[in-house]
């Protein structure tokens, strides 16, 4: 029978009684710092009910908290209901982060425990820094939390395939390359990277590891002679293992990563990310005397974020599929409506997937769709489960936040659609949210500038009316690779200048607790403007092709200048999908992108 969370608490605390440990961390992530982990390594889900993507549980003698951030304290607050974890609002300037609150909360001389994998070397030097000041010592071998859960499911590995140059635009030779010329001008003879992204893309290798992410369990090493992938090499079929060996690399077993480090006898500056590599694996290089660490942002971060042509004239399709995808998906929820039918929240996910998996190129989805009706919406990352989705009717607002993986890109894409009568609230804040979209789709910027400078551009037309939204306005997407990539965003401390070639969502939104959530989210890609005495400009180009509402806007609150991007926009979605797509969806579109 599967222990409450109050019980798995319990028997922590015993555990940690029996170690002479005074708090023990839980994080949310796996030995490679990945946002999205396997099954396995949702142990912060396993011992606190929480399930979203982000948070730290903290467990003391006395207390237990759970630190999250404002995309998830609506879900958070029910999901620790009954449960002794208090919430803790990480994004709210008066919470104090879990290791300041524990430096202040804990006595001079205690023993923290955790996992050093799931820790990368930079946050635990922050962590020790501040602890030093109590003699406060880590444990990094404590992982009690996994030794108590017996249903533990186990590592998933799946066939490797080789995403190969007609998708790329590069092979995993000429990268190996291009980040050996980087290294160099870091000084650094060798990289060590942990990222399952950048190793996928380092090496043009992808899997489904873990769900969504189509990337495998493994690291990687370079330096000027020598390139190793280390993953279980059983996955392999023959083809993709001749593939990488004529493009110069070899293959290792997952966990000889150690002892790889530990041998090498040549005096060796090797490139350490200390974002990206876990305690550990840290440890490992800096325990090893003939090794130097450069300590530098991995330069794959950069390469990988500025998407070459290839891969952008890749994407427009990856998103014509997708928009062929959405158009025949909502065409049939409306006809369903109209026909008094009442899915749930849940059937439209499994609905979606059918939909997006007809299309040629598709291998999938690039996250868990957040489908929320009228009040479930104001949370941002609501996912509905089987059990309690809501039914919909011909009343309210239905938010979708979705996407797919294509062999020619990964998609992301949220559209608001009312379902039958609306209120003036709502109306007023979804056309509040397109003019968001519309200032930062049509802004034009010099190079140097960052996505935290082009933020509030999106924000002003919230702020004007009071209204705000507690996340960054858009993220950085991979390439057949996470929905999450980094490191450009469009965020208030972002300051990674944008580049040629850069993908970025354009997502802000109104999130009304107990009442409606609207989000409005395009995709773009940063391409050269103009240059003149003053410099290069650049601007963005959407990849999206999805009907905005017409039926939900306030009409008066659009400049004839947005109502013409609007109608622009439409008509280009409107030529793009429309001869690739069934009559029903055709008649869906034709309704959705009429000319204001």
């Amino acid at each position: 029978m599967a222990l409450s969370v109050n019980e798995t608490i319990a028997r922590i605390r015993e555990k940690m009684d029996c170690g002479g440990v005074d708090a023990v961390i839980i994080p949310s992530g796996d030995p490679h710092m990945s946002e999205y982990c396997s099954d396995h390594w949702k142990t912060r889900a396993f011992v606190s009910g929480f399930s979203g993507s982000a948070g730290t549980v903290v467990i003391t003698k006395e207390t237990s908290g759970l630190w999250t951030d404002g995309r998830y304290y609506v879900q958070a607050a029910g999901e620790l209901a009954g449960s002794e974890i208090q919430l803790f609002r990480a994004s709210e300037p008066d919470c104090p982060s879990y290791y300041a609150y524990l430096q202040e909360h804990l006595h001079k001389g205690a023993v923290i425990g955790l996992n050093a994998e799931l820790f990368s070397a930079q946050m635990l030097k922050t962590m020790q820094k501040l602890w030093d000041k109590k003699e406060i010592r880590v444990d990094g071998a404590v992982d009690y939390a996994n030794e108590l859960w017996e249903e533990r499911p186990a590592q998933e590995l799946t066939e490797i395939f080789y995403l190969d140059e007609q998708y790329t635009g590069a092979s995993a030779a000429e990268k190996i390359q291009q980040v050996r010329s980087r290294l160099a001008k870091h000084e650094a003879q060798a990289l060590l990277v942990s990222k399952l992204d950048n190793v996928a893309w380092l090496f043009n290798i992808r899997a489904q590891d873990v769900l969504f992410n189509p990337v495998a369990i493994a690291y990687a090493y370079i330096d000027g002679a020598n390139a190793v992938l280390f993953t279980d090499s059983s996955r392999l079929p023959e083809q993709v293992r001749e593939i990488l060996h004529r493009n110069g690399v070899t293959v290792k077993p997952y966990d000889a990563v150690f002892d790889a480090i530990a041998s090498i006898k040549e005096p060796t500056a090797v490139l350490c990310d200390e974002n990206e590599l876990n305690a550990r694996l840290y440890g490992a290089v800096v325990q090893n005397p003939a090794l130097s660490v450069c300590s530098r942002a991995n330069p794959i971060l950069m390469l990988k974020s500025c998407k070459n042509e290839t891969e952008t004239r890749n994407t427009f399709e990856a998103y014509r599929e997708d928009g062929c995808a959405l158009a025949e998906f909502y065409a049939w929820l409306f006809e369903c409506l109209q026909q008094g039918e009442h899915p749930t929240e849940y059937e439209l996910t499994v609905q979606l997937a059918q939909f997006r998996c007809q299309q040629p190129h598709n291998r999938g989805e690039s996250f868990q769709p957040i489908i929320g009706y009228r009040e479930n919406a104001a949370m941002m990352h609501y996912a509905p489960h089987q059990d309690t989705a809501k039914s919909l009717h011909p009343s309210g607002m239905l938010l979708i936040d979705s996407g797919g993986q294509y062999l020619t890109g990964t998609t992301d894409t949220t559209r608001t659609f009312a379902l039958g009568p609306i209120t003036e609230e709502e109306r007023r804040d979804f056309t509040l949210v397109l003019k968001s979209v519309i200032a930062l789709s049509t802004a034009v910027f010099k190079a140097g500038t960052t996505g935290g400078m082009l933020d509030c551009l999106s924000r002003v037309q919230l702020w004007k009316y009071g209204l705000d939204y507690r996340c960054g306005t858009g993220h950085g997407v991979g390439f057949m690779l996470n929905v999450h990539e980094g490191p450009q965003g469009f965020g208030g401390t972002n300051q990674v200048p944008l580049k040629e070639g850069m993908v970025l969502t354009i997502e802000p939104g109104v999130y009304t607790e107990g009442s409606h959530g609207i989000r409005t989210e395009n995709t773009a890609v940063v391409v050269k403007d103009q240059k003149t005495e003053y410099g290069q400009f650049y601007r963005l180009d959407t990849f999206t092709l999805v009907p905005i509402d017409v039926d939900c806007l306030e009409l008066a609150l659009l400049t004839p200048q947005e109502i013409q991007w609007l109608n622009d926009y439409h008509q280009r979605v409107y030529t793009q999908l429309a001869p690739l797509v069934s009559e029903r969806a055709r008649r869906w579109l034709r309704i959705k992108t009429r000319s204001l």
